[in-house]
């Protein structure tokens, strides 16, 4: 972020980042991209901020709302936007925003097209492609765009998750700006709200832009509402069945400027809170929201299919989750791992639904949450393990904050092999990196592959030490 609506530009994160520029393959970052909202001063103020690394490699983007939003009458003609037909922009689909919000300044996603290009070919939603990154496909989704079932960015969503060959990347990382699950309070529930006791009653209920100035007639017929649990909802409805479906290795967004990492998610399990509710929401008409019902019943941990433990790095280690050197690991999860990475650099957003006590969420379904400024690496270090760290910037030690595994079964003859019995030890291997990547309020960066020998040398020695002091235990809390 540079300045405008979010304070001083993320220097630090930029600097962290150009000191690992010689290692990186790529970079990615998932909306909010330099909040410049219409001031063309902005964006190059922001281009030469990341010019020391984003020059040296790829660096992909999708939209969020301060690059793609605005007023219904700016898209008139446009897919979503009253016309109800795709319109076209020098032979490119044009898709209006389904919020009707002012957020982007009247940029309605140009500058952010034009200025960091996507890979193609691509689906004709701005935003939306796949991207290979050595043995990860990254699927990126444009969540300014209409998504619900049936739509077209929907609809190309489940044939590229249906394509990918998870012989070729057996790593499937998904990626849009708004959450899909979050801790907040924006858009909770009016039910037992007290006006005159909660300073926060005015975040309950749908979020909609008012009638007028750019958001009027048929045109706003269909206006969605753009409140954090608004759109979780709709997107647990209709996007995430599509995650399962395609087992999708962990779901990544923005959007709130904080840092959460969750379970491993499923709004469809029994127990979700929203398991009964999701055809409901799938029915809602043209300018139609959850009700007060739904929205009480969003944030149950019941939707955590499972959870990950706390496996130590050495004899002696502390016990204590959490705490001490150590890792999470979620042992070959049946459902996708949720994380939230949006403080790269703009100010946080504490509107936390659960709040926090002794300083960690009491939220049920989150693992860890954090206020901290810093990016996300994710290292592939081979097709059974995927390594992720949370770096902090704003002190500049680059201390690792959080660390955490996700396991999968080998992939045989184009499938997945059925879970083992006695392999439980098997992260203990984990070591080195080959293929690295970095979010920053969304960023992938990806160490390059001449490190895979001496990875693999660390893994195997890691093997031997692990399994020598340790007989492969490990202590499931």
């Amino acid at each position: 972020a540079t300045w405008n609506e979010y304070g001083s530009p993320a220097f630090n994160t930029s600097r962290a980042l150009a000191a690992d520029a010689d290692a990186i393959d790529a970079a990615f970052l998932f909306g909010d991209v330099s909040y410049a909202t219409g001031y063309q001063s902005v964006w190059d103020d922001y281009l030469e901020i990341i010019a020391p690394w984003a020059a040296a490699l790829p660096f992909l983007v999708n939209p969020g709302n301060h690059e793609y939003d605005y007023v219904r009458s700016a898209w008139t003609g446009h897919a979503g936007g009253g016309g109800g037909t795709a319109g076209t922009a020098g032979g490119t689909a044009v898709y209006a925003d389904p919020y009707g919000g002012v957020d982007s300044g009247g940029e309605c996603g140009v500058p952010v097209e034009r200025l960091l290009p996507g890979p193609t070919p691509a689906s004709s939603v701005p935003g939306a492609y796949v991207a290979i990154l050595g043995p990860i496909t990254l699927v990126s989704m444009n969540t300014e765009v209409d998504f619900r079932t049936g739509s077209p960015q929907w609809t190309w969503l489940d044939q590229a998750l249906g394509s990918i060959d998870r012989t070729r990347t057996p790593w499937v990382l998904f990626a849009g700006h708004r959450p899909g699950l979050v801790d907040s309070d924006w858009g909770k529930s009016c039910i037992g709200v007290d006006t005159t006791e909660d300073d926060r009653a005015w975040t309950c209920g749908p979020k909609k832009p008012p009638f007028g100035k750019g958001n009027e007639g048929d045109a706003a017929a269909d206006i969605r509402d753009a409140s954090d649990v608004g759109v979780a909802l709709e997107f647990q409805a209709h996007v995430w069945p599509l995650l399962m479906e395609h087992r999708v290795t962990a779901v990544f967004s923005g959007h709130n400027h904080v840092y959460q990492r969750h379970c491993a998610f499923d709004p469809a399990r029994e127990g979700s809170g929203i398991d009964s509710h999701l055809d409901r929401i799938r029915a809602l008409g043209p300018g139609e929201d959850a009700d007060d019902e739904t929205r009480s019943q969003y944030g149950k941990p019941g939707g955590c299919v499972s959870r990950p433990i706390w496996v130590r790095d050495g004899p002696g280690s502390t016990q204590v989750p959490g705490s001490g050197p150590g890792s999470w690991v979620y042992d070959r999860p049946e459902a996708p791992v949720s994380v939230v990475v949006g403080s790269a650099g703009a100010s946080f957003t504490k509107n936390s639904a659960f709040g926090l006590s002794g300083g960690w969420e009491t939220c049920g379904y989150c693992e860890a949450v954090m206020y901290e400024f810093g990016y996300l690496r994710v290292a592939a270090l081979n097709d059974t393990h995927l390594r992720f760290e949370f770096l902090e910037t704003q002190r500049g030690d680059g201390a690792v904050l959080d660390r955490f595994y996700i396991t999968r079964d080998a992939t045989v003859g184009g499938g997945m092999v059925e879970k083992g019995e006695g392999d439980g030890a098997v992260w203990w291997y984990v070591a080195g990196g080959c293929a690295m990547v970095a979010v920053a309020v969304a960023a992938f960066v990806v160490i390059r592959r001449k490190d895979i020998a001496s990875s693999y040398a660390q893994l195997e020695e890691k093997e031997v030490q692990m399994r020598g002091i340790h007989g492969g235990a490990i202590d499931d809390v």
